[in-house]
């Protein structure tokens, strides 16, 4: 018990300090003049459907700052909504579009702007942007004046109201992001102290990035240990208040770590050999959530006050509330409404109800019933093709089907049939898992699919099944892009190596 009083006296004095520093407003700076523009690449990625991308190229074509001190990258990993020749056409942007099968994610698509510009001279540092955001015209200007200050740091993400109203717990996580950003990160960076680093929006210097080599960014539990990383060399990341990006409520991502998502990264690095900022960093990483600061004080006080033991009952009481005055004054300056009040202060219960959620007999019990409520959606298309044992034709039939997305083939031959074993995100694997099978007994599937010239085309479905012909026939114009269905065939048809990966 004396453990618990001391974790969580430990973090009142820890957020009474937070909450003090708080308290006078950070004063905006009126020049922001500065003797040396820094040449800035800002990096925007976009992925998925990009519907704000061409307004946030716009402002950022836009900017206050001096043309010739910023250069655009865009990389368009597996876009489905943007034309590249519309970018293209702008000589101010450079475009780097990635289309492979599936998205390559942020931490290659950054890595590979990170080696194209590793030996550029006259680069200073890199700005990291989200297509999802909007910037204002004097977003590079603030930047400049602040890498004089930081080497790496954050936007502040403010998020725009949207037509659709937001769920109840929806607007608590949204509310309580705001209160940890406005709150909790200013107050960190007003202290010295190292914030997460946030890939949505962040800025890095070129020749700390080139020092850290290529970056790991999958999810908000690798920011946190790329972060930690940052700290152990003695490198802090700043969240300032003044640069802001904004962002469509429709795109809030709720970046708050789990504590023990964060207790398993403090306890996997506990031996580590890091700067005073890692350590803190990483000390940082067991504060307590809401909830577990009011079990923790309801439990210590309830001990203290029935079996009474080093620390006097009083004393604990008093500890609690200088931690409620402490967030009181904590909530000053972040300028909620009184409905956002409310959300904020109902955000323990959250916490309660994801516990509830979570918990196995309940889990178990919500699968059984959405197992026995939900309607499979099946869908069934049947076609003729060919298959060959090198001498003979025969003709059969190919059943493709969709159940719930997930892709299946029967094969059928005259009253025989044959379904694919495992159930496949896309119908070309299911199709390759039968072109496998009738190798096995000598048999050659005759569909595109099976075909060496066959390339299949990425179209956003998961059930996919188009793609064009690559055979360089006679009279063929170079560089046509020939469609082709997977089940039909042709007289150039030519098996191509199939890898058993069963």
């Amino acid at each position: 018990m004396s453990f618990l009083f001391l974790y969580i006296t430990i973090f009142t004095v820890y957020f009474t300090i937070l909450a003090l520093v708080s308290i006078k407003p950070q004063r905006k700076y009126r020049d922001k003049y500065t003797f040396n523009n820094s040449n800035l690449c800002v990096v925007v990625y976009a992925s998925g459907k990009t519907d704000t991308l061409e307004n946030l190229i716009r402002q950022l074509k836009n900017q206050s700052y001096p043309k010739q001190n910023y250069t655009i990258y865009t990389i368009l990993d597996k876009c489905e909504e943007i034309s590249e020749l519309t970018l293209q056409s702008d000589l101010n942007v450079n475009v780097i579009n990635i289309n492979n099968l599936e998205p390559i994610g942020k931490s290659q698509a950054y890595s590979i702007i990170a080696e194209k510009l590793y030996d550029i001279k006259d680069l200073d540092a890199y700005v990291f942007l989200d297509a999802s955001n909007y910037v204002e015209t004097n977003f590079l200007e603030n930047i400049n004046f602040y890498l004089t200050k930081y080497q790496v740091f954050n936007a502040n993400v403010c998020y725009l109201p949207q037509d659709e109203e937001l769920t109840f717990w929806q607007n608590v996580k949204s509310v309580y992001s705001v209160y940890v950003s406005k709150f909790i990160n200013i107050s960190r960076t007003r202290l010295g102290l190292t914030n997460i680093i946030n890939t949505d929006s962040f800025i890095i210097k070129k020749d700390l990035l080139n020092k850290m080599a290529s970056f790991n960014f999958k999810n908000i539990i690798s920011e946190v240990e790329y972060t930690y990383k940052l700290a152990k060399e003695g490198v802090k990341v700043a969240c300032i208040d003044e640069i802001q990006v904004y962002k469509s409520i429709n795109n809030f991502d709720f970046r708050i770590p789990s504590l023990s998502k964060r207790l398993s990264i403090l306890w996997s690095n506990k031996f580590d050999k890091s700067s005073l900022i890692g350590k803190e960093f990483l000390l940082s990483l067991a504060i307590p959530n809401w909830l577990t600061c009011v079990c923790v004080y309801l439990l210590v006080l309830k001990h203290s006050y029935v079996f009474p033991f080093c620390v006097n009952y009083s004393n604990i009481l008093i500890s609690a509330i200088i931690l409620l005055l402490a967030f009181c004054i904590s909530l000053l300056n972040l300028r909620l409404s009184s409905k956002e009040y409310l959300y904020l202060l109902t955000y323990p219960l959250l916490s309660i109800a994801k516990i509830l959620y979570n918990i196995p007999f309940i889990r178990g019990i919500r699968n059984i019933f959405k197992q026995t409520t939900r309607q499979h959606v099946i869908e069934k298309m049947t076609t003729n093709i060919i298959v060959t044992d090198g001498v003979n034709e025969f003709p059969c039939q190919l059943e493709l089907i969709s159940d719930d997305g997930l892709a299946k083939v029967t094969f059928i031959n005259k009253n025989k049939k044959y379904t694919t074993k495992n159930n496949h995100l896309r119908m070309i694997d299911a199709l390759k898992e039968l072109t496998i099978k009738l190798s096995e007994h000598g048999l050659t599937l005759k569909v595109c699919q099976a075909c060496k010239y066959f390339q299949p085309v990425v179209d956003g479905s998961t059930n996919m099944i188009k793609g064009c012909c690559n055979c360089q026939f006679q009279g063929r114009t170079p560089g046509d892009m020939i469609p082709t269905l997977i089940w039909n065939t042709c007289p150039r048809f030519e098996e191509q190596n199939v890898v058993n990966l069963f």
